[in-house]
């Protein structure tokens, strides 16, 4: 079932001119109160049968805004029952017109004007109406099709959002759509980007097997080296291509040639899973919130254990977990940290099984800490009110309990981690700064 709608006003030659070139099921004409009639004969003219059309009022035609409602409102009718509605937009004032097309934006719809041969198929001196004989159909193209509009703004909400899936999907749909090979550029670039800002969301060091500090080098050069990338990001999204060029200046000193993990890198991965948490508060997803804000407390404590030189090496280089190295220890003047370690039922065991390394948990890193006379260590294991939120995370669906995560608990424990990091971490705000993700704005 084909529908058709026209804008009706007074010139019913080409509506006519229209109507037996499209041959619709249904018509809708969208009329105002003085071109009723018109439409009427229009519909005898043409033989319509009183269920083959329906006339729709504007009832203030000079109002893009009514004209705009109407619109809608038959549109939104017309998908219900018909496969295709078509629209025309010929006839009729300037803001029925004008409302019409707006309304049609999107929902897709064909257009179509029915213009004139030639300028001397027209009336007064070839801008006036075309004469009757001398029309010609001209088929339109919705200009959020052309350009794929939708797609663009949907993808650029998504990654505003952080939903990178479905981001990408849309640019995607956007790069297949194009056919203009300066816009395809634009969304197969953009598609790129939003493929690798998922990657780094989930933690991943390597994208496609290479670091991946690689791709962001490659994006930056797309940019620089295409004059149509160039102008685009530029001009229209400075701020995000700053970002990105910080972003890409922060993985280059977070990860090492190959990827792997350095004793000198470990500090850097605090400013990261922090924006990493924040990012799931500004989500609404406040139990992930606080798991990676748990694990940054750790962390925190990793740092400096890290920072003290007694942290197993070779272990991080190979991605593992944070191991006490045995060796160092031994080396070690402090007295007080090693009669600490000797003391600990894991050094026992390490010992037991002949191992040159052992791990420990977050509180007793920070006791370790303590011992080295660290200040925030100290403060953080009398810290009750932290502890206290902490513990909120244990009754957490995502640890060991059936309860959900309040924003203001997030919010809480975000602001009281980062304090201690920043004790951590003096250049912690400079790289949390570099390492943010940007927006399009």
């Amino acid at each position: 079932m084909k529908s058709l709608i026209l804008s009706c006003g007074g010139s019913p030659e080409p509506l006519i001119f229209c109507i037996n070139d499209y041959n619709p099921d249904f018509i809708c004409f969208l009329c105002s109160n003085d071109s009723i009639d018109i439409a009427n004969d229009i519909a005898k003219t043409c033989n319509l049968s009183d269920n083959q059309f329906t006339l729709k009022v504007v009832e203030n035609h000079e109002s893009l805004e009514d004209s705009f409602a109407k619109s809608r409102e038959i549109i939104n009718e017309l998908k219900k029952e018909h496969s295709s509605v078509h629209v025309d937009f010929t006839g009729g004032t300037k803001p029925m017109v004008a409302g019409l097309v707006l309304a049609a934006i999107g929902e897709n719809c064909t257009y179509s004007y029915i213009g004139s041969q030639n300028s001397q198929s027209r009336d007064k001196n070839g801008l006036g109406v075309v004469q009757d004989g001398f029309e010609l159909i001209k088929n339109q193209r919705d200009p959020y099709d052309v350009f794929a509009v939708l797609e663009f703004e949907k993808g650029m909400d998504f990654f505003n959002k952080y939903q990178f899936e479905a981001a990408k999907f849309n640019f995607k749909q956007a790069s297949e759509k194009l056919e203009l090979d300066e816009s395809r550029e634009i969304a197969e670039l953009l598609t790129y980007i939003m493929d690798v800002y998922d990657s780094w969301d989930k933690f991943n060091n390597l994208y496609n097997k290479k670091p991946i500090k690689t791709a962001f080098y490659n994006i930056v050069s797309k940019i620089e080296e295409s004059k149509t990338l160039k102008e685009y990001f530029v001009e229209n999204y400075p701020k995000f291509y700053h970002q990105l060029k910080l972003n890409h200046e922060f993985l280059e000193i977070k990860i090492s040639r190959k990827g792997l993990i350095k004793m000198d890198d470990v500090k850097y991965y605090l400013p990261d899973l922090l924006n990493n948490a924040y990012r799931r508060i500004e989500e609404g997803k406040y139990d992930d919130a606080v798991a990676r804000l748990y694990r940054s407390i750790e962390l925190i404590a990793q740092v400096g254990l890290t920072d003290k030189g007694i942290i197993k090496s070779r272990v991080l280089a190979d991605n593992k977990e944070f191991k006490i190295d045995l060796n160092k220890i031994s080396q070690l003047d402090n007295f007080e940290v090693k009669t600490f370690i000797y003391e600990l039922f894991e050094y026992e065991r390490a010992i037991q099984y002949g191992k040159s390394h052992f791990g420990i948990g977050s509180d007793k890193s920070f006791q370790l800490l303590s011992k080295f006379d660290v200040e925030y260590a100290t403060d953080y294991l009398n810290d009750k009110e932290l502890k206290t939120n902490i513990g909120s995370r244990n009754g957490s669906i995502l640890a060991h309990g059936l309860n959900p995560i309040s924003k203001k608990k997030a919010n809480k424990l975000y602001s009281q981690v980062l304090s201690y990091s920043k004790r951590a971490f003096p250049d912690l705000e400079k790289y949390m700064s570099m390492s943010e993700f940007p927006k399009f704005e």
